[in-house]
């Protein structure tokens, strides 16, 4: 007799789609999935975005998926200011050749605004740069007004 009852072994189940060339940016906060696909995601590319997985690191994540295009450099580090506990996965012919988590710069530069509204960054065309006083939590000082924020108080550009 057959039971409708689960089996002991359950199987794991994919919750996004494998990719076969391109970057996946796993363990991101869940409020911040979309703020990180519009930082890195251009009009051509193919996206797919999860949102509200079941992570046993941080609870909910955030999985953003870019096909054909590896996100290093200077975008991969614009990541540690609104996604620090996020990892990078570079996939090439569906395999993960390299998996890293996201560096956090010494100096974050024209990538946020200003939380001071008084900055002269705000009323002058110039670049924003911040160095960072502690990784964790992430905190950075503005180089041009001296005044302190935690990441989550800036905005991106």
């Amino acid at each position: 007799m057959a039971s409708d009852a689960p089996t002991a072994s359950v199987s794991r189940v994919r919750q996004v789609e494998a990719l076969a060339n391109g970057t996946v940016i796993d363990h991101i906060p869940s409020e911040m999935t979309l703020k990180v696909a519009h930082l890195l995601a251009d009009a051509s590319d193919q996206v797919f975005i999860g949102m509200n997985l079941r992570s046993t690191r941080i609870g909910r994540k955030g999985v953003v998926k870019i096909s054909n295009r590896e996100i290093v450099g200077k975008a991969a580090s614009s990541l540690a200011l609104i996604a620090p506990s996020a990892t990078i996965c570079i996939i090439r012919d569906y395999a993960v050749v390299a998996k890293h988590q996201i560096p956090a710069p010494a100096v974050f530069e024209d990538v946020a605004r200003c939380a001071n509204p008084n900055c002269v960054t705000n009323h002058e065309r110039c670049g924003t740069r911040f160095s960072v006083v502690s990784p964790n939590p992430l905190t950075v000082r503005c180089q041009y007004c001296e005044r302190t924020f935690d990441a989550a108080d800036l905005s991106l550009l």
